[in-house]
């Protein structure tokens, strides 16, 4: 059995937690990360159903990723963490899960466009830099924030994080756990569009794609070739950092 699938296994033995990912099939497709209590935090439970949520896209021309009750997602569920994940070789198990996920969602080789309403931070930033266009709201913020927590990126996001902006701006955001806000997240290239409301905005481009196969496949081509080795390098760094004493300091788990 794989890390991913061991993974996915495991988390059927957990008990019921609130939170879910839906979908909204259809030409222009929405997945929602819906745990509005915890402002979307990925649960374990709700990362195995975004992995299954690409299976659902099949017949989608372009899809809308965005969070419930105004808000996109503010990383992984702590509590879920402490609980159950914070120990050493869970991050991988965890990590080649969710590289699974992200990379079924750009397998789709359709349009992906963000709606960021108020914070996509650590884990939720790296769901937003799988998008191929991110419309933020005036008043919203995209949090690299993993460091603050005594990790690193392991979804994926900080190699997208790299494509998108470069090795030398992504450094600097990832390492110094920045917070950006939707303006200086627009200027360096983090979303492409501010925009109130932002749903609107995200969808009427999504149509356009859809719309457009042309710009739909120059759209998709623009993500570049995936890179397995910085794929891997990036989840080693992860698999490093994950259980380990200043992951578990700064998640309150052992003193400081």
């Amino acid at each position: 059995m794989s890390d991913a699938e061991d993974f996915r296994a495991w988390v059927d033995t957990l008990p019921p937690t609130e939170g879910t990912v839906r979908v909204e099939p259809g030409r222009i497709a929405t997945v929602w990360l819906d745990a509005p209590r915890t402002r979307n935090a990925l649960t374990p439970a709700m990362m195995v159903r975004f992995g299954e949520a690409a299976d659902a896209l099949r017949d989608a021309r372009a899809v809308i990723l965005r969070g419930a009750a105004g808000t996109f997602c503010s990383g992984g569920d702590l509590d879920a963490v402490r609980a159950w994940l914070a120990v050493p070789g869970m991050g991988r198990r965890m990590g080649r899960w969710m590289h699974a996920a992200t990379e079924a969602f750009e397998a789709l080789r359709v349009p992906i466009v963000g709606v960021l309403e108020g914070a996509a931070m650590g884990g939720g930033a790296e769901l937003l830099a799988l998008c191929d266009h991110v419309v933020a709201a005036p008043d919203a913020r995209v949090g690299w924030v993993q460091s603050r927590l005594g990790v690193r990126p392991g979804f994926g996001g900080e190699t997208r994080l790299v494509r998108r902006i470069g090795a030398e701006a992504a450094a600097r955001i990832i390492d110094a756990g920045m917070v950006l806000p939707a303006a200086e997240a627009l200027a360096c290239g983090v979303v492409d569009a501010v925009a109130d409301p932002p749903a609107d905005a995200a969808r009427h481009w999504a149509e356009t794609c859809a719309s457009d196969p042309r710009r739909a496949a120059r759209v998709v081509s623009a993500r570049g070739i995936p890179c397995p080795d910085a794929a891997a390098a990036e989840l080693a760094r992860f698999d490093a950092c994950w259980g380990h004493p200043a992951h578990r300091r700064a998640l309150g788990l052992d003193p400081a």
